[in-house]
């Protein structure tokens, strides 16, 4: 790729020296801030986290090399481009017009630009780690960490979200969305509500569809905790985007229908993704099995390679979370506030829209990144209601 081999090794090594260098710095300057404001515990948490994702950086660069990553081809579109407001379009344009600055303005190398990009995953995780906080408060349970910082250190979200793409972008979208959210009456949140929503739109329209009906459905069936002229305003601000971006969205899937079983193109879509060595033909699965498959496939029995036995554990681990994520959300919905409503129902709906059209596992994977930290959030409340039963339990048997 001529654009990828215009440096020379010097330079290569001299911007991602600098850019490494910058990362550090900005990111001790962001610990100390939010340790400060937040009172993260442990205060080395935020470092860790950083750490992990950062080693799987390095690890995805290599996959890519080995594997011929979409990576390249929006760094090399990026650096053709001479015009960049040409690149502002939904979808995969959008990301090559993120690129372009870092690509074609500060003429970086691909590892430069692959580990800003990282950054910016890493930022959404951040966010979104940072409303788990703000919102569960849960016992530690191994080296002062509990499961709330356990959960977010595994490694299949890190990995997809550590690359020039659209992991990263769509989960940065994300991340701002649902942090504003969490606090959205307080300074600043609603900028950042709209900073995520527009990122997703960009991306995804279909998936932004999603956020709006999501905040739709969790504010209309909140009665408490909103009062009712500000809930009544955010579910008519939800249903006038609705209305207004459905029609973008349809003009994006090329569909006539928002009605995913139905479309003729999203099932031959399906078809088409199930024919790689990965694949599983999911045309034919009913609702239960395609959400099966697309929230714990690969398990063992259908892992390839070393990435689909080490993705294969972590299925096993939610298998294990959702069991006590379910038995929660039938125990104590009434408990639950508007946002963790609407986290539960941008995880189901998101992967809802999804499963239908994801038969190849590879694929599979890589979404269901953009959606597992919502249920990270779900899971962490229902973790909270086991751990309150349990020490209620206990104060009634010592009495």
């Amino acid at each position: 790729m001529e654009a990828f081999n215009r440096h020379n090794g010097t330079f290569l090594i001299m911007d991602i020296f600098i850019v490494i260098a910058l990362i550090l710095l900005i990111n001790t300057y962001l610990v100390k801030a939010l340790n400060n404001k937040y009172n993260i515990n442990p205060e080395s948490y935020l470092w860790i986290l950083f750490v992990v994702h950062f080693a799987l950086t390095a690890t995805y660069i290599l996959y890519a090399f080995a594997n011929r990553s979409d990576s390249f081809a929006y760094y090399d579109r990026a650096s053709r481009s001479e015009d960049w407001l040409s690149l502002l379009i939904y979808g995969t344009s959008f990301i090559d017009f993120m690129a372009w600055p870092f690509v074609k303005l500060l003429s970086l190398s691909y590892i430069s630009v692959m580990i800003i990009f990282s950054y910016f995953g890493y930022i959404a995780l951040l966010l979104i780690y940072l409303s788990v906080n703000e919102n569960v408060n849960l016992k530690p349970v191994w080296n002062n960490l509990s499961a709330k910082e356990l959960i977010f250190l595994l490694p299949n979200v890190h990995f997809w979200s550590s690359s020039l793409g659209k992991g990263s972008i769509i989960l940065l979208g994300l991340g701002f969305f649902i942090f504003g959210l969490s606090r959205f009456n307080r300074r600043g949140r609603g900028f950042l509500i709209f900073l995520g929503s527009l990122l997703t739109l960009m991306i995804r329209p279909h998936i932004f569809l999603t956020l709006v009906t999501s905040v739709m459905i969790g504010i209309l069936i909140t009665s408490s905790g909103i009062k009712p002229y500000v809930k009544w305003l955010i579910f008519s601000i939800a249903v006038i985007l609705f209305l207004y971006i459905s029609q973008d969205v349809l003009k994006f899937a090329n569909v006539e229908s928002l009605d995913v079983f139905s479309s003729d193109k999203i099932s031959n879509r399906a078809q088409e993704l199930s024919k790689s060595k990965s694949g599983v033909d999911i045309s034919n699965y009913n609702l239960a099995m395609k959400m099966f498959t697309f929230w714990f496939r690969p398990l063992f029995i259908d892992a390839s390679g070393v990435m689909g036995l080490i993705v294969s554990i972590e299925n096993l681990l939610y298998l294990y979370f959702f069991a006590i994520t379910v038995k929660s959300v039938v125990q104590h919905w009434g408990d639950w506030n508007g946002w963790f409503r609407i986290s539960l129902f941008v995880f189901v709906l998101g992967s809802f829209i999804l499963a239908q059209v994801t038969g190849n596992l590879g694929i599979a994977i890589r979404q269901k990144a953009q959606f597992m930290p919502f249920f990270f959030i779900i899971y962490c409340k229902a973790l909270y209601y086991q751990q309150y039963s349990f020490k209620r339990k206990q104060q009634i048997n010592t009495v």
